[in-house]
């Protein structure tokens, strides 16, 4: 069907991948206009960095059972492949990395490692499947580093080499990428590839500084140059690390890095629980994940950081599926499919209503019920009226014990 330029799958705009029993997202994404010259990989892999990029949240200490229950959740949901840590960090670290990669977990378990033979060592004595190995490449790195184009080549050639000799699934990750000379990453990532035999090589967008359309392109730049599968990597420091994550995997990338909540350094990491909701309901991509366990993990990544998540956290936040203004909570209540993008049960969030000076007579009435009172009988519009300056008294929305007093007042 097309209109006015624009074409949809289906047979009108209630009809079609945009809409579901629990959804219904802007048909305006399925132009398949939109697809020219962009193809997501058939299976998308999700490698969770919670357990290490996500512990480097200043303030943030993850002890082993901590890291180990987090594991376990994270193989429940669906997550593919989980990088439990960087063996040298700790002994703790080493120890916990070994316990997870004996877990007899379906997802793989993957270390982190420097182009060090010490941290290639650790990594083998905790059994892991594969390693991580990254070196710096962008130009700020390097200059910080004091590292030569030929020192990262030969450091990252002799680590990947003893990685691969000793039986290690390897992938290589450039630190800084998107600020990298291209001739010299094109350069490194090739030999990586055609004479290293990585397995996988990471585009890594370190400060969060590449736009989707930049990463996008860069991505598609090293895809077309290797063999191997390209993974993508990114960060939130301008709130595009999701929107760059995606791009990355429109353009090549079959493996995207995310960590619960988005938690990492400085503005955090692409957040697992955004990119699979995106990729999902807004590209209309199959994932292999338990949506509806996606809070219950949050909850508990959140608990084990105590990094605690701004209430209206995409997804996952306390109270992104609240409201107070009673227009929306009238639309709301006569009919819920469309009122938001998607339903909070779907990733196992809930709705709720705050009370306040911006309430209406459906607000009162949904807050009673809730109660467990009936409000047939009783004078809502006065009772809403007592909300209302309440709430201006006080400069926020009321607590169920100040309604309740409300009521007993009424």
């Amino acid at each position: 069907m097309k209109v006015d330029g624009f074409e949809f799958d289906g047979e009108n705009f209630e009809r079609g991948k945009w809409v579901g029993d629990r959804f219904w997202v802007s048909h305006f994404n399925y132009d398949r206009e939109l697809e020219d010259g962009f193809s997501f990989p058939e299976k998308v892999v999700f490698h969770d960095v919670t357990l290490r990029d996500g512990e480097q949240t200043p303030g943030v200490v993850l002890r082993k059972n901590e890291k180990i229950e987090i594991a376990r959740m994270l193989d429940e949901v669906g997550v593919q492949r989980i990088e439990a840590g960087m063996p040298v960090v700790s002994a703790e670290d080493y120890e916990a990395v070994k316990e997870i990669a004996h877990l007899g977990l379906g997802a793989r378990i993957i270390a982190f490692s420097r182009v060090v033979k010490e941290d290639i060592d650790a990594a083998l004595g905790c059994d892991v499947d594969g390693v991580i190995c990254e070196a710096p490449v962008g130009i700020p790195k390097l200059k910080q580093f004091g590292w030569s184009y030929e020192t990262v080549v030969q450091k990252a050639s002799e680590a990947v080499e003893y990685a691969k000799k000793h039986g290690l699934w390897v992938a290589f990750f450039g630190v800084d990428c998107t600020r990298a000379d291209p001739s010299f990453l094109s350069s490194l990532y090739t030999k990586m590839d055609r004479e290293l035999h990585v397995d996988s090589l990471v585009v890594v967008d370190t400060f969060g500084c590449a736009t989707p359309e930049g990463f996008g392109k860069l991505v598609r730049y090293i895809k077309n140059r290797v063999s191997c599968p390209v993974e993508v990597h990114t960060h939130n420091d301008f709130g595009l690390g999701v929107a760059v994550a995606i791009s990355g995997l429109k353009n090549g990338a079959s493996v995207v890095h995310t960590s619960v909540n988005g938690i990492g350094e400085r503005a955090g990491n692409a957040s697992f629980e955004e990119v699979a909701m995106c990729l999902r309901y807004l590209y209309g991509r199959e994932l292999s994940i338990k949506f509806e366990k996606l809070k219950e993990l949050s909850n508990l990544v959140e608990k084990c950081t105590g990094f605690l998540l701004q209430p209206n956290k995409p997804v996952v936040g306390a109270r992104v599926f609240t409201r107070e203004a009673g227009i929306s909570i009238a639309g709301w209540m006569k009919y819920k499919l469309g009122s938001e993008a998607y339903e909070p049960e779907l990733v196992g969030n809930k709705h709720g209503v705050l009370l306040g000076k911006k309430s209406g007579s459906h607000s009162i009435e949904w807050k009673m019920r809730q109660l467990g009172m009936e409000p047939e009988g009783m004078d809502i519009e006065k009772i809403l009226q007592k909300v209302k300056k309440l709430a201006q008294e006080k400069k926020r929305s009321i607590t169920d014990e100040e309604f309740l007093a409300i009521l007993k007042s009424s």
